[in-house]
């Protein structure tokens, strides 16, 4: 006799999901659903689940879904946010140093995610708010994406349109705060936005991994309106904080996001009275 096996749930769920999609998502051919209709499903998970789902693809992933004959395609992503240091630190550091050396679909950020002041002028808000669809959108002088690949403009569209319409914020709609998101939506770092495009995304999704370091200061709203932007494109989004500084619950509504906490909070230098460079300046090199 031979011996006998189980399956954990986990096994068992992702051996259901691939039989009930006739293996289809495993069988396609590489970049076969680049065109399809995308949208994405927040998935609530646990930090003790954190990192096994980052490596997970899309398509084992809880909630995937793809329809050939609509051309539609749901890809389930992480929006998280990491308090704190586990007692054993040396596995949380490993981790983010082999998303800052892998030449991998992962990014890892240190700074914000905006460099400039630019702001939407009224009148091209004004035009774009009138009929607000993709087309309006691409068709603004607002536009700046038009070197990029027309897809990808395509969903970036479609996903400003979408994180407006939806408002994740838990500031309040209003005229100023709609025009500072537009602004901000208009005017992502394009060298990250050109990485969805290598992504075949049943078989993967791209990671933004923001390191909330001392030297970073404050998280800003345009940071936050810029990851959304990623997350709605299909990435999974987490904000690791040693220091537990605010950023996410400043301005996203909490069923927006996953927020965990460890037991150790890594002290500021002024509460160390250290001036010398944190731990993490030294490990990224800001």
């Amino acid at each position: 006799m031979g011996k006998k096996t189980v399956k954990t749930l986990a096994r068992q769920a992702q051996d259901e999901l691939i039989e009930a999609s006739n293996h289809s998502a495993l069988l396609q051919g590489d970049f076969a659903t680049k065109a399809y209709q995308m949208d994405v499903a927040r998935i609530e998970t646990t930090l003790a689940e954190l990192n096994i789902l980052l490596e997970m693809p899309a398509m084992i992933r809880t909630g995937f879904e793809q329809d050939d004959t609509q051309e539609t395609i749901m890809i389930p992503t992480v929006f998280a946010k990491v308090d704190g240091l586990p007692t054993n630190e040396k596995p949380y550091w490993q981790h983010l140093d082999s998303i800052r050396d892998t030449t991998g679909l992962q990014a890892l950020v240190t700074r914000h995610m905006t460099a400039s002041d630019w702001r939407i002028s009224s009148a091209d808000f004004d035009v774009i708010l009138a009929d607000f669809t993709p087309q309006t959108v691409q068709q603004s002088d607002a536009w700046a994406y038009q070197v990029l690949n027309k897809l990808l403009q395509d969903k970036i569209a479609e996903a400003i349109v979408t994180l407006v319409n939806d408002w994740p914020f838990s500031m309040p709609a209003t005229t100023d705060h709609k025009q500072t998101v537009l602004s901000v939506l208009l005017d992502c770092p394009k060298e990250l936005l050109e990485m969805s495009l290598e992504v075949d995304y049943p078989k993967a999704v791209p990671l933004l991994a923001v390191v909330h370091q001392e030297s970073m200061g404050e998280i800003t709203f345009e940071d936050v309106v810029a990851y959304n932007m990623f997350h709605q494109l299909g990435w999974d989004v987490v904000i690791y904080s040693p220091h537990a500084f605010a950023s996410l619950e400043n301005y996203m509504t909490s069923d927006n996001y996953d927020h965990f906490s460890y037991d150790k909070v890594r002290p500021t230098a002024s509460a160390t009275g250290d001036p010398k460079k944190s731990f993490l300046q030294k490990l990224f090199g800001n």
